[in-house]
């Protein structure tokens, strides 16, 4: 038999540990809410507000439905965490408490609310702030300036990564304050890659007005997604609210366009070819079994650069492959005939 096969079989029979492909859950199950004691009648009635928070975060929707189900979940938010934590809260008076969510008990839920899925592998947001107010300037990861907090602050309860330039010497030679105002920041994809981003947000801020000591802004939010250019305008808007306009933006894009609704269970047998390595078919396996909507991933058979399983899923077919060659994991592959769906591997396998 041939060497790569009798080393796929031995990671099949001992289920030696595997490599992880892309973002892991990280932080995505955590939630933190602020509590004015550690009693046990407090931490119960802000776990409603976090499991709806948690279901903000893996769904991507704005607004979770309150369908019988969520309904029911919220009577009891204690059984769909498996611990908590608690810490002092440096801002103000209190604690900060973290409730750990278990993924499969919330994946359970989100499929019984027919609520849909956003998978837990998603886009990199570098932000590009130019802002007017007493100077002009690109914000950076490192000012103190409100909108650096609430953009940080929205895009964690919307449950996506986003960073802001260091602004150094190397950024600034490619992306001036003018220059973004302006639009003619050329060089804004090159400064991106630096922050291996997979969306810039460009916003363009002016601070117009104070009221109650709390300044106003104007602008415009724009950024590029699948060919399309998306803006949003804005005005007399506080920090927080432009802030959250800017992060619901991109987030609302991406579910619109990567969000799994679930359907009814389904099974579907695949074939892929160029898989000519043990690396290879482990990371590949692993995508599978980390998806959200994938229940059972199942090898049917193996050969030397082939490999022939199959999958149960409440998602459709279609919107799972759309995922996986979107991110170069698979190939369409034009000539297969069947039966099944047949593929190459991608390069987001390697």
């Amino acid at each position: 038999m041939h060497h790569l096969v009798k080393c796929l079989l031995c990671v099949m029979i001992l289920n030696l540990p595997v490599f992880c492909w892309g973002e892991a859950d990280g932080e995505l199950y955590l939630v933190e809410r602020q509590v004015d004691s550690q009693s046990s009648v407090e931490r119960d009635s802000v776990a409603k507000d976090a499991l709806i928070g948690l279901l903000t975060k893996v769904t991507g929707l704005r607004n979770v439905p309150r369908s019988l189900k969520i309904k029911e979940a919220l009577n009891g938010p204690a059984a769909f965490y498996s611990g908590f934590s608690y810490k002092p809260n440096d801002e103000g008076d209190g604690f900060l408490i973290t409730y750990d969510f278990d993924k499969y008990l919330i994946l359970d839920l989100i499929g019984e609310a027919k609520l849909p899925y956003w998978w837990s592998v998603r886009p990199r947001v570098v932000i590009w702030l130019a802002l007017d107010h007493s100077s002009q300037e690109i914000l950076s990861s490192s000012d103190s300036h409100g909108f650096v907090r609430h953009l940080r602050e929205r895009a964690m309860a919307r449950g996506i990564e986003v960073e802001l330039p260091i602004m150094d010497v190397k950024d600034r030679s490619l992306v001036s304050y003018k220059e973004l105002m302006s639009g003619i920041a050329h060089q804004i994809d090159q400064a991106s890659t630096r922050y291996a981003a997979d969306i810039y947000l460009v916003g363009k801020v002016k601070e117009v007005e104070f009221s109650m000591d709390e300044p106003f802004f104007e602008g415009r939010w724009e950024f590029w997604f699948d060919d399309e250019f998306l803006t949003a305008d804005f005005k007399s808007l506080t920090v927080q609210e432009a802030a959250e306009l800017g992060i619901d933006l991109v987030v609302d894009a991406v579910v619109a366009n990567d969000a799994v609704f679930a359907l009814e269970q389904q099974e579907y047998q695949w074939v892929v070819t160029g898989i000519d390595s043990v690396d290879k078919y482990v990371r590949l396996k692993n995508i599978f079994e980390d998806l959200e909507f994938i229940d059972t991933f199942f090898l049917e058979k193996l050969s030397v650069d082939r490999v022939v399983f199959s999958i149960s899923t409440r998602a459709s077919e279609k919107k799972i492959v759309e995922l996986l060659v979107k991110r170069k994991v698979l190939v369409e592959n034009p000539f297969y005939r069947g039966p099944g769906l047949g593929f190459k591997i991608g390069e987001g396998v390697n």
